[in-house]
């Protein structure tokens, strides 16, 4: 393994990964995500010699403004929100191949799932993210919120 995960390297990767991928700008803080809202999560697994799962967890306005980003349209329109599900998968996808080099080195060939993405209940991710090995909250600019989550698996 590379290096252990933390809620500092997930949240730096996460941070810049939106800014550079999907025009999203976010820090850290110690909001989590609405408890009266249903987020969006997409979860794969990354693995070598262990396993680890990945969790994305956004609003589901966030999942709009990134298929938006994506697409190079607003958000609020009918191709945005068809999208959206997509887009998460799609920022699933390309945060675990950063973390993957993270986690397991650069010159390792890791295996990489496919991401699957739902609307889950707020009670449900937070459960989740408590028992998670590591995870992080972000804020957009936009006042949006986001957690992601690493979950050791075990062996390969």
């Amino acid at each position: 393994m590379a290096s252990a995960p933390n809620s500092e390297s997930l949240s730096r990767t996460l941070i810049g990964l939106l800014a550079d991928a999907a025009f999203v700008f976010a820090d850290t803080t110690t909001t989590p995500l609405p408890a009266d809202e249903n987020p969006l999560v997409a979860r794969l697994t990354l693995a070598h010699d262990e396993t680890w799962e990945l969790c994305v967890c956004v609003q589901e306005k966030l999942g709009d403004v990134l298929a938006a980003n994506l697409l190079g349209t607003e958000s609020e329109t009918r191709e945005a929100r068809a999208a959206s599900v997509d887009a998460l998968g799609e920022l699933a996808n390309i945060l675990a191949g950063a973390l993957a080099v993270e986690l397991f080195g650069k010159d390792v060939v890791s295996r990489i799932g496919i991401p699957v993405v739902t609307l889950e209940t707020a009670r449900a991710v937070g459960e989740r993210l408590a028992r998670s090995t590591c995870w992080a909250n972000l804020l957009t600019e936009e006042g949006h919120a986001l957690a992601v989550a690493l979950t050791a698996k075990g062996g390969a």
